[in-house]
Formats: structure tokens, C-alpha cells, sequence
């Protein structure tokens, strides 16, 4: 199958989401107060976003959810 979800979907009958990213980051330290969020972090602390992602793989999620959502080249 060409489609990664179809496949996960197709293997285990289910798919696992990773679980809130900001509430995470602010958890292990990160100021979130920024008009950008946790997209700010891309620029200044992509390796804490890392480690949340790893540790949701981890965990067993199949699907990690974008820290971009507020990116925009007007933000930046």
C-alpha cells in the first residue's frame, strides 16, 4: 500500500495519535507565551520537539501531529 495510514490501519485495525504537544513542552519547561506557540520552539528548541515526538513513538503512537500550525512567514 502506498497510503502509511491505510497500511497502520490494515496491520493493527487502529491508529494511535500522539498526545498534546504544548501541554507537553510546557510540562519539560518551554515558555509558550509567543504569538507563534510552540512553532517558536521550531526555531529555538527543535531538539525539546524531538524529544516529545520520540517519547510519544515510544509510548506506541503511530501519528505525530505538527508543531507548525502557527508558522508563517509573517510570524517568523
Amino acid at each position: 500500500m502506498d497510503n502509511p495510514l491505510a497500511s497502520i490501519l490494515a496491520d493493527k485495525g487502529h491508529v494511535v495519535l500522539d498526545g498534546a504537544l504544548a501541554t507537553e513542552l510546557e510540562r519539560r519547561g518551554a515558555n509558550l507565551d509567543d504569538p507563534l506557540w510552540s512553532a517558536k520552539l521550531l526555531i529555538e528548541a527543535p531538539e525539546l520537539i524531538q524529544a516529545v515526538h520520540r517519547d510519544y513513538f515510544r509510548a506506541g503512537a503511530d501519528v505525530a501531529t505538527s508543531s507548525s500550525y502557527q508558522a508563517s512567514f509573517e510570524g517568523f
